[in-house]
């Protein structure tokens, strides 16, 4: 995952993978971001997204809010050629955010993890889901993993990178889908090279005989996880790391 440390925003250079010739990927830390530049996007928020900022009770955890929609809506009105003021974003029935009138034209999805956000476009008109997590080496993450892991997943954790890993890979699949967490979470068990899920959870049903392609990226710092609609060809093994660019590519069939 290569980036630059210079610039505050950073546009990800993905790797040639089939799967993510459409995928466009922005990072950014909204505690570095410009003062003016957080002024000026957060000015684009809708007056319904204001109030719901106003409810944070951390002035990061508002700021957070704000510059992830309003960066979104700068780039949402750049790219669709529309006034920032009149995109309009709703929610699907768990939550998934989507731009009303381009829901095909322009998918997205937007993910943060502490200071630290991520907002990915698919420009070929597939189906996106995006998770994002800082890595924080003093989290005991043991619980967590034995409550929302398979066994499976269980015995291929040994470190914190692995545990984001498959974190960052449930997250993301569920985001694709829309359909968020679901209780049963520990049942998407994405420990193989070729994963068959059950759709057992009621809210899944719809994705059965659907495939989903799962691209996973990691360095010291973030780890993060790309879903996308269908089984798409990989240039790298199923499975496995690529050692040269921390890339690991999984394919989910639900059933």
């Amino acid at each position: 995952m290569k980036e630059s440390k210079q610039e505050v925003i950073q546009l990800l250079e993905l790797p040639n993978e089939p799967g993510l010739g459409g995928v466009r990927v922005l990072l950014f830390d909204a505690m570095k971001l410009p003062s003016h530049l957080t002024f000026e996007v957060g000015k684009l928020l809708s007056p319904p997204e204001l109030r719901k900022s106003a409810k944070y009770r951390f002035t990061k955890d508002r700021i957070v809010y704000l510059t992830g929609r309003g960066m979104l809506r700068k780039l949402g009105s750049e790219m669709l050629k529309i006034p920032a003021e009149e995109l309009i974003i709703k929610e699907g029935r768990y939550g998934k955010p989507y731009l009303e009138g381009f829901e095909k034209r322009l998918p997205f999805n937007l993910s943060n993890s502490g200071n630290m956000i991520s907002i990915a476009f698919e420009f070929t008109e597939k189906e996106i889901g995006l998770d994002i997590e800082v890595i924080d080496k003093s989290f005991n993450y043991w619980e967590i993993a034995g409550n929302y892991f398979s066994k499976r997943e269980c015995d291929m954790v040994y470190s914190h990178r692995d545990f984001y890993r498959f974190w960052t890979m449930k997250e993301a699949l569920l985001k694709v889908t829309g359909v968020g967490l679901i209780d049963d979470i520990n049942k998407v068990d994405l420990s193989g090279k070729m994963n068959r899920v059950a759709a057992s959870d009621e809210r899944l049903l719809p994705f059965k005989d659907k495939a989903f392609t799962l691209y996973t990226f990691d360095n010291e710092q973030v780890v993060f996880t790309i879903a996308v609609a269908g089984a798409q060809h990989s240039e790298h093994f199923v499975g496995n790391r690529a050692n040269s660019n921390n890339l690991t590519v999984r394919h989910v069939y639900f059933y």
